[in-house]
C-alpha cells in the first residue's frame, strides 16, 4: 500500500508493565524491524522480567520506568510518589548501565505535582493513556507529555469515547466519530496509521504483553506491526523519548 506523506509523521510503540510476555513483544518488534519503549517496575502484582533480562532488552530496545512497585501516583502521599518516581530511574539505570529517560504513569494516573517530580527526577518525557491522539508531544512542567492513538486491546467503543471526554479533546473526539466507531482495535489502527501518513503526526500503538495474551490478539498485532513495516521507508519507527526531538512541521 502506497499513500503520499505531505506532513512530518512519525510513528512508535510502548509497552507497559515488564511482563516476562513482554519479550515475546520484542521478538515481533525485531521481526518488522521496528521498535519503541518499555516500561518496567521493579516490582507488580503480576510478574516481571528478572533484572538479566531486562538488562538484555535493554541492548535493543528503549528502556523506560514505571515507578519501582507500579504505584498509582494520585493514591500514594507525595513523599512516596516521588520517592517512586526517582528510584526508579536510578534502578533501572543500574541494572541496564544505560540512561533512562522515559517515564509512564501507572493506570495512567497523575497530577500537575507528579509531572513536576518527573522533571526534577531527570526524566525528559511522561508517557500518558490519552488515546486515539495523532500530535506530537507537547511540554507540560517542563516535560514532554507523551500521548497514544491505540491499545493493543479488545474493548467497547465508549472506552475510547470516555476516554476523550475525560481529557476535553477535540481532536480526539473527531477521530472517534471518524475512525473508531464499532471497529475492532486492529481496525483503527489501520485506520489512524494510514490518515498519519497522509495528514502527518504520530502514530503510537500501545498495550499490555500479558493482556494481549490474555485475550489471544497476537494476530491482530502482528497485522498492525506489518503494517508498519510497509511504511516504515517513509515514517521512521522511534522509541518514545525521540519523538519530542523530531521536528513538528
Amino acid at each position: 500500500m502506497r499513500l503520499q506523506m505531505r506532513h512530518q509523521a512519525a510513528m512508535t510503540t510502548s509497552w507497559d508493565d515488564g511482563h516476562p510476555m513482554d519479550q515475546r513483544i520484542a521478538e515481533l518488534l525485531a521481526k518488522y524491524g521496528l521498535t519503541g519503549t518499555f516500561y518496567i517496575p521493579m516490582t507488580n502484582s503480576r510478574p516481571v522480567m528478572a533484572e538479566r533480562e531486562v538488562q538484555v532488552l535493554s541492548g535493543a530496545f528503549e528502556v523506560g520506568a514505571h515507578t519501582v512497585h507500579h504505584a498509582v501516583l494520585t493514591e500514594v502521599p507525595d513523599a512516596t510518589a516521588e520517592s517512586e518516581i526517582c528510584e526508579s530511574k536510578k534502578r533501572l539505570e543500574e541494572i541496564t548501565g544505560r540512561p533512562c529517560e522515559a517515564f509512564c504513569f501507572p493506570k495512567g494516573q497523575f497530577r500537575r505535582s507528579h509531572l513536576e517530580m518527573v522533571r526534577r527526577g531527570g526524566f525528559g518525557c511522561a508517557r500518558t493513556v490519552e488515546m486515539l491522539s495523532t500530535r506530537f508531544p507537547m511540554q507540560g512542567a517542563g516535560v514532554y507529555l507523551i500521548p497514544t492513538t491505540v491499545q493493543a486491546r479488545f474493548q467497547p467503543w465508549t472506552s475510547y469515547l470516555k476516554n476523550c471526554a475525560k481529557r476535553l479533546g477535540f481532536q480526539n473526539t473527531v477521530n472517534f466519530f471518524l475512525y473508531a466507531r464499532s471497529r475492532t482495535w486492529a481496525e483503527i489502527a489501520h485506520s489512524m496509521m494510514q490518515a498519519v501518513v497522509q495528514h502527518g503526526g504520530v502514530f503510537h500503538l500501545w498495550g499490555h504483553s500479558w493482556e494481549i495474551e490474555e485475550q489471544q490478539q497476537w494476530p491482530q498485532l502482528e497485522s498492525v506491526l506489518r503494517e508498519m513495516q510497509e511504511f516504515r521507508s517513509s515514517v521512521p519507527c522511534v522509541p518514545n523519548s525521540r519523538l519530542g526531538d523530531l521536528e513538528q512541521n
